[in-house]
């Protein structure tokens, strides 16, 4: 069917609908039901409750002079409406090619934009409700057809219309995405405009004497490539280090995401397809320089998690509570598989690192804390390299947000490993690419930071592939079109053009090719380019992104640049440019929701609290693990805490980040609260006023810790300090507190537990101590008990040597010449008499005996 046609029949059911919408409001009014009315004209938007349309192929998928001179579309219609439609026809439109500004927002523009369209096609008389249909669209791409005349990427709208029941011709679907065109195969129209250049007219330096139109291959964009893999902080704060416990996870997304069907475990497949694992065969080389294009940006805090997950782990039912009930997880086998063929791919692959847990640079920046930096920025390269035994590409910073604020600019200037940042080129000043022209190449410098810019409708097109469509943070609000509608293929196929958009975006050479920019003329065009973070392609996605690639680079329109250059090159950067908020986003969304006052202050004081009982850890050899092996998943915890959602999905900042911030703060409390002094409880009693005072120290931690005692006596009671003490691991010590008691009154005594840098461990304990002693009257007393011995031993003293006998002893009766005789003898002859003694008494008779 003819558009003319279909204009007729449009003027017929003119002239009925009065009398159909006569008939629908009786039925109406009889209660029989709503009845549609021909609401819209072919060109309007189309009535979603009519139908649905789905493509299934796009054909070629990018034109060249080598693909025909035809377009095929195919796809499906579906009736949505409780009713039949009749007459359903359908046809191509297409917008003038996409420039940047429009590469995201043609797609939900209104259909008039698509001015040009080719003739009706039909699919079938009827369709009937829930019923679908096959339908194939075959046009031709210059007369009578698309009309297209030069390279390009060309916005294509699949017009389906229909008549309804009770109603007259409308758009009942379309669906939209986007062709790429390379080059064009021979025309006799374009062959008829040509001129030999030798004749002084002026003719398309790119056209053919046959009419064919070739590949612009005077300035090739240098096409480089980040695949993220990376996934939202699964694991559940407040576990400590060290294997003393299994990791705990929010919820099983995780685990589900890592099957086979899950979103990492297709975007695995994908990225073994890009990386050709497991394929056969030469591969051609345009491939091949691709995939050295290629370079794999992974999450270190998902690959870690998954490392932790292969060991076991379990779900917690509350995440804020470290202590709260959990359930064994299933995964652990699922996820080292996944794993072990993740560590295969980045064998084969350039590799780099993101953010640790895409930790927020503006977050980082207010804590202030260089360990947690540390971890997030050059840390996060350490923990991929270990764990995938690979060596990454340092050098180049690249945040989820898309975006960079000068406070994020000051945290990342100057670091070793992190001294640049690839952002949206709409996070630079647009003054500045204009007064510069570096739009071109990409790279700009904002004060001491060099930047590599990627186009956010491009990303935004990657982000919408696979069965997990997401649209980036950096894209407003009005340049998100609806995607519920679209298909599978049409969203790969938007996706493919739009990656191939910065390299066909490149004007015919002129003559003025020789004024141009020479660092431009030398660099070439910049398609660097970064989908969103939590992407999820698909390895069909995969392989037509690929396939897209390979062809661009093979006709020369593209030049692979690998990361390793694209790092080294920014170093050159001197083009000026201030960083912005990207246009018509939210400030707080654009720098990641950064942590509010309230949140900042309980991360700072879990951070020193943290730093400090690291400090206290007993090191050595002979333990088996390190203090930061024990305690950095609670820095892992606070950059999971800080972490910056990279889509409009706010939960991080709302729900996760409070309850990560309880965990956190509940485990540093119980690591305190584990190394005790044992209460003994009532009174404790010295044996004398210098009796020592004991007391037994628990650790319960995994580690050895050095403890100090924060000792309160009163006057009467001195208790003397033990020092620097070391308790061991998951044990107790006791230890002996020296004292002296200067009364015998009862006396409280408080002792806290400290660490040697003063943080406070457990409860103090008060100690009601009595000591055995009498004070100043027993000095006093003994003072003069001995004043009046030495007195009397002086006065027996002076008597002796004056030869006169003590007064003292005048009262004592003379000794007889028995015990004379004794005092003169020697101890072992008066035994020896004694025993003489006692044996003559034993012999004499008893006198009652003789008697």
């Amino acid at each position: 069917m003819t558009a003319d046609r279909a204009g007729r029949g449009a003027t017929l059911t003119a002239a009925a609908a009065a009398v159909l919408l006569t008939i629908g409001f009786v039925l109406a009014m009889a209660g029989i039901g709503p009845v549609p009315t021909a609401s819209a004209a072919p060109g309007d938007n189309p009535d979603t409750d009519y139908a649905s349309v789905s493509l299934t192929e796009v054909t070629p998928s990018t034109v060249t002079s080598s693909s025909g001179r035809t377009v095929t579309v195919r796809g499906r219609v579906t009736n949505t409406f409780d009713r039949p439609i009749h007459d359903v026809i359908v046809r191509l439109q297409r917008a003038d090619p996409v420039t940047s500004t429009n590469l995201r927002t043609v797609l939900g523009a209104d259909a008039s934009v698509y001015g040009t369209a080719t003739g009706f096609h039909k699919v079938t008389e009827t369709l009937a409700p829930k019923q679908s249909v096959e339908f194939a669209v075959d046009v031709p791409l210059s007369g009578g057809g698309l009309q297209i005349s030069q390279a390009g990427v060309y916005p294509l709208l699949v017009n389906v219309n229909g008549t309804p029941d009770y109603g007259g011709q409308a758009r009942i679907a379309d669906s939209r995405t986007m062709l790429p065109v390379l080059s064009l195969p021979a025309d006799r129209a374009r062959a008829a405009q040509w001129v030999s250049p030798g004749s002084g007219a002026e003719s398309a330096p790119l056209l053919g004497r046959d009419g064919s139109v070739a590949a612009n291959d005077t300035n090739p964009a240098g096409f480089t490539f980040l695949w993220p893999l990376a996934a939202p902080p699964q694991q559940a704060a407040g576990t400590l280090g060290g294997d003393t416990a299994d990791i705990r996870l929010v919820g099983g997304d995780l685990t589900s995401s890592l099957e086979d069907d899950g979103r990492l475990g297709k975007s695995l497949n994908a990225l073994e397809t890009v990386a050709g694992v497991g394929e056969s065969g030469d591969t051609d080389r345009s491939e091949s320089r691709v995939r050295n294009a290629i370079c794999l940006a992974v999450d270190p805090d998902l690959i870690s998690t998954v490392q932790s997950m292969a060991s076991g782990y379990s779900i917690s039912e509350d995440p804020a509570d470290p202590e709260s009930p959990t359930r064994e997880g299933d995964g652990s086998t699922t996820a080292r598989k996944w794993l072990q063929r993740l560590t295969h791919v980045a064998s084969t692959m350039c590799v780099t690192a993101l953010p640790y847990a895409q930790a927020g640079l503006d977050s980082l920046d207010r804590v202030g804390d260089k360990k947690l930096t540390a971890m997030a920025l050059t840390g996060a390269y350490d923990t991929v390299d270990n764990i995938l035994g690979v060596t990454s590409v340092r050098g180049l910073t690249l945040p989820a947000v898309g975006a960079v604020s000068p406070q994020g600019r000051t945290l990342l200037e100057g670091r070793a490993g992190s001294d640049a940042a690839a952002v949206v080129s709409t996070a630079v000043d647009p003054a500045a690419r204009a007064r510069t022209g570096s739009a071109l190449v990409g790279r700009y410098r904002s004060g001491e930071l060099p930047v590599q810019t990627y186009d956010p409708g491009v990303s935004a097109a990657l982000g919408a592939i696979g069965d997990h469509p997401v649209a980036p943070s950096y894209l407003p609000d009005w340049q998100r079109p609806s995607l519920a509608g679209e298909s599978a293929v049409s969203r790969r196929q938007t996706a493919a053009a739009s990656l191939a958009f910065p390299m066909l975006d490149a004007s015919p050479p002129s003559s003025s090719d020789s004024d141009s920019d020479p660092v431009t003329a030398v660099t070439g065009r910049s398609a660097f380019t970064m989908p969103p973070t939590y992407w999820s392609p698909t390895p069909d996605d995969a392989r037509t992104l690929l396939d897209t690639a390979g062809l661009m680079v093979a006709s020369g329109v593209a030049d692979p640049v690998p990361l390793t250059d694209v790092v080294s090159g920014l170093g050159e950067a001197d083009r000026d440019a201030d960083l912005v908020v990207p246009g018509d986003v939210d400030q707080l969304a654009a720098y990641g929701y950064p942590l509010s006052s309230k949140d900042l202050t309980e991360v700072r004081r879990d951070v020193e609290l943290i730093d400090r009982l690291q400090d206290s850890f007993a090191t050595g050899n002979d333990l088996p693990f390190t203090p930061a092996e024990y305690i950095d998943p609670l820095r892992a915890d606070l950059l999971r805490t800080v972490s910056t959602p990279s889509t409009t999905n706010t939960i991080v900042s709302r729900i996760e980040r409070p309850a990560r911030l309880a965990a956190i703060g509940a485990t540093v409390t119980h690591m305190q609260q584990s190394v005790s002094l044992l209460d003994p409880s009532g009174r404790y009693t010295l044996a004398s006023e210098r009796s020592p005072l004991l007391l037994v120290v628990r650790n319960e931690l995994a580690l050895p810790i050095k403890v100090s005692l924060d000792i309160t006596a009163p006057s009467e009671l001195s208790v003397g300090d033990v020092g620097v003490v070391e308790i061991p691991a998951q044990g107790t010590r006791q230890l002996q507190l020296p004292t002296h008691a200067s009364s015998s009154q009862s006396a409280t005594v408080r002792i806290a537990l400290v660490t040697t840098n003063d943080v406070p461990l457990s409860s103090p304990v008060d100690l009601s101590v009595y000591a055995n002693a009498y004070g100043k009257a027993l000095f006093w007393i003994t003072i003069g008990a001995a004043v009046i011995l030495v007195l009397l031993t002086a006065r027996r003293l002076w008597h002796r040597f004056r030869g006169e006998p003590d007064p003292a002893d005048e009262d004592r009766p003379e000794p007889d010449e028995h015990e004379r005789q004794l005092a003169s003898t020697g101890y072992q002859q008066r035994l020896a008499a004694e025993r003489v003694t006692e044996a003559d008494e034993r012999e004499q008779p008893d006198p009652g005996e003789r008697a």
